[in-house]
């Protein structure tokens, strides 16, 4: 299957306590574990338009809480830029949705989704911007 076994991506096993999840050397393997589950799911069109929707609505979270929210949007903007390039590997797209996030009061655009719009559908035809450049590490199954 595409997805393998999600927790085994998520969660690889850690030797020792020098690499738990606090240290620096268990996060960076956290990181990338994410990435390359999101570059495997991403691989069905569906999956990834349920991984671009999902990625807008986090960045929704900010309307629930105003102020606290926007001050995490801090945090969140390069995350939610980062995994909108391992998906769609499109620079100008990852720019705007870094800035999206970082700007206070933006962040009811929908990028992620609009990047799979752009992807998928006669919209990115339309607008010229289709296909995006898919990630090079991303082998493309339809």
């Amino acid at each position: 299957t595409v997805l393998g076994s999600p927790l085994a991506l998520c969660f690889p096993r850690m030797s020792g306590r020098a690499q738990g999840a606090a240290s620096p050397a268990g996060m960076a393997a956290m990181v990338e574990n994410v990435g390359e589950f999101v570059i495997k799911l991403s691989q069905d069109k569906w999956w990834k338009l349920f991984i671009s929707i999902l990625i807008d609505l986090i960045g929704l979270i900010s309307y629930l809480i105003p102020l606290v929210a926007e001050f995490l949007d801090v945090f969140w903007a390069p995350i939610s830029a980062l995994l909108i390039f391992q998906l769609y590997g499109n620079a100008i797209l990852t720019g705007v949705a870094f800035i999206e996030e970082a700007l206070p009061f933006t962040d009811i655009t929908p990028t992620a989704t609009i990047g799979w719009l752009c992807e998928h559908t006669r919209v990115g035809k339309w607008l010229g911007i289709q296909p995006l450049r898919p990630h090079p590490r991303v082998q493309r199954l339809d």
